[in-house]
């Protein structure tokens, strides 16, 4: 019953005049590669370069064997304006952690790296004895330094897997005697997992389903490799099912060594996937290889290109066009001539130019209709991104005409604030329900946008509930 507050005079406060939108952003980078530490097909979610060396490692010089993806890829997105990624560390099935020969105390406990990967190898083990009844065991890997004084192999495992930075430990057939002495012994036998393939990219991408990621990145991989994945991982999260609207930036091949600048456009110029979803980058670009000894130049195929472009969008509101954008990086991995840029781009190519520095000629995705402009199709997903955070509030309140008057109400101001932001020309919008969805708890949301730059309009069809 409402408040009385005075004689004849009611107050009744409905929650749902009350709701507004959450935050809404479209600008996460989900990316997947190798690495030569960190957890493997998990989540991390980070905020700066800094952090993902620290959690992943450094990445190897250019050129090496299956040479690491993830922090080099990572390094270029931060350079060109990434903010947060959603990172997952993708490897094969040889990924193993480094373990130590402990000699005679092989009985009393085993250890392994706590990371997989060839940093464990890096780590180093010391036993002294230290009377009348302990022994210290030290632990050491690059700058840091772990004691342990215990009395049983089952006390150092538990103080281990407690407190350990380095290692990871399990108790041996004989647990409860006194660990004995070893001279300072290396860890051995740690393997990245570096030959991964696109199926271990794909387990990575899955990992990032229901992640708040928006801009999809295969550290390392061209089209011709994960093309067809990164397309279905896209897909499959945008629909109404997943509700985690998405782009995938996918990147060109290397070019071969005696490969013409003709054969190599026209190599590239029709990417292996298409679709509003995908945004396709040539050519690849050149960096400063800090692996290297000493640090050198190198050319970076278009798969990390596809990073830079991801920072780039990372860190632009999504009315904000990329055309004629600068790219931080040294240098093209090819310079591609006007009539070259002119095929790339008529084919839906995002190409890269050498003018006043490094510069986007175009910001197109590979769609030939109205989702063609990368603003375009970032619009349309930050619309929906808003009007599910404006609804979402709502689910579990009564479907009725009332409630879902104040629903529109929420998602028109935010709609509203997306034309005083510029991002949109005009928009229209109802909210409407059958008796059927009624009873469901179903609103059907209908709204006509006009995104800037764009002359369509584009009708959304949403069923919340």
């Amino acid at each position: 019953m409402p408040e009385l507050v005075l004689p004849g005079v009611y107050i009744e406060v409905r929650p749902e005049a009350l709701i507004v939108p959450g935050p809404v952003s479209v600008g996460n980078i989900g990316m997947v590669g190798t690495a030569r530490q960190g957890p493997v097909g998990k989540v991390t979610i980070l905020g700066s370069y800094a952090e993902a060396r620290e959690i992943f490692g450094t990445y190897d010089p250019l050129g090496s064997t299956n040479a690491l993806t993830l922090v080099r890829a990572l390094e270029v997105a931060y350079n060109n304006g990434a903010s947060t990624v959603f990172a997952v560390r993708a490897a094969s099935s040889s990924v193993k952690a480094a373990v130590p020969n402990v000699g005679g105390n092989a009985t009393f406990f085993s250890l392994e790296a706590k990371d997989q990967g060839t940093s464990g190898n890096d780590a180093k083990i010391t036993i002294v004895d230290f009377p009348p009844t302990d022994a210290k065991v030290t632990l050491t890997r690059g700058d840091v330094t772990e004691e342990y004084t215990v009395p049983t192999g089952t006390e150092l495992v538990k103080q281990i897997n407690e407190n350990s930075v380095i290692a990871t430990a399990k108790v041996g057939s004989i647990p409860g005697s006194k660990p004995v002495a070893l001279a300072e012994t290396g860890f051995a036998g740690g393997d990245d997992g570096a030959t991964a393939a696109d199926t271990d990219y794909a387990t990575g991408f899955e990992a990032l389903l229901n992640e708040d990621a928006h801009i999809m990145v295969a550290a390392g991989l061209d089209d011709t490799v994960i093309g067809d994945e990164l397309l279905a991982h896209v897909e499959n999260a945008s629909t109404d099912k997943i509700k985690h609207d998405r782009i995938a930036v996918i990147g060109s091949r290397a070019r071969g060594g005696n490969e013409t600048a003709s054969a190599f456009v026209q190599a590239v110029s029709s990417p292996k996937v298409t679709g509003g979803r995908i945004i396709f980058v040539t050519p690849g670009i050149k960096a400063t290889d800090a692996a290297a000894t000493p640090p050198k130049e190198v050319s970076l195929p278009g798969s990390y290109a596809a990073a830079a472009i991801a920072g780039m969008l990372s860190a632009r509101d999504p009315h904000i066009s990329l055309t004629n954008k600068a790219v931080a990086a040294a240098g093209l991995e090819i310079r591609f001539t006007p009539s070259q840029l002119e095929q790339l781009v008529k084919k839906h190519v995002l190409a890269l130019e050498q003018r006043n520095g490094l510069r986007v000629v175009k910001g197109i995705t590979t769609d030939d209709g109205a989702f063609q402009q990368i603003t375009t199709r970032r619009i349309v997903d930050y619309a929906k991104f808003g009007v599910r955070s404006a609804a979402g509030p709502y689910i579990g309140l009564l479907n009725n005409d009332r409630v879902r008057k104040a629903m529109k109400g929420s998602i028109n101001g935010f709609l509203a604030s997306m034309v005083d932001d510029e991002m949109l020309v005009s928009y229209e919008l109802d909210v409407t329900a059958s008796r059927d969805e009624e009873i469901r708890g179903i609103a059907k949301v209908i709204m006509t946008v006009r995104p800037t730059f764009s002359i369509d309009y584009i009708k959304v069809v949403m069923f919340l509930g």
